[in-house]
């Protein structure tokens, strides 16, 4: 569900749409996911926000796992935050994003299982700096895969 073709390092994007048409274009690219899994990103987003309120702030973007073809996590630093609505929030609340995490996974309790995984991670001492701070890719896979 890892892999190195899809963790970014500072990548640069100017809006959260910018952001999921990147990742997940390349995901459609790939055969990783089915046509339709931007637009539906977009949509499930502007429903339910997916933007955690933690320094340096995250986003999880994700919608219904009927759009992939093959599980896949996406992990992302950005050059410059972008702002994305938080999650539970109301509409003026934002989140400037420096991290963002897409999942892509087609059955529903594994969904379930690896964003709450995610979301503990997130909460570790450590995990989110430390991808911000890794010189490289591969130093940023090492730290994810100690940390999930």
């Amino acid at each position: 569900m890892i892999d190195l073709k899809y963790i970014k390092k500072d990548i640069q994007v100017n809006s959260k749409e910018e952001l999921l048409e990147t990742l997940g274009n390349e995901l459609i690219q790939n055969n990783i996911v089915k046509e339709g899994f931007v637009e539906a990103l977009k949509t499930r987003e502007g429903e339910f926000p997916t933007g955690l309120p933690v320094n340096p702030g995250v986003a999880i973007p994700h919608t219904d796992g009927k759009l992939v073809n093959e599980d896949r996590l996406v992990f992302a630093t950005l050059k410059e935050p972008v702002s994305f609505n938080e999650m539970g929030g109301s509409e003026e609340d934002l989140v400037d994003v420096q991290v963002v995490i897409m999942l892509a996974i087609g059955d529903g309790q594994q969904h379930l299982t690896t964003l709450q995984k995610l979301i503990e991670s997130i909460q570790k001492e450590g995990f989110i700096q430390g991808l911000i701070d890794s010189e490289n890719t591969e130093q940023m896979k090492e730290i994810i895969e100690q940390n999930l």
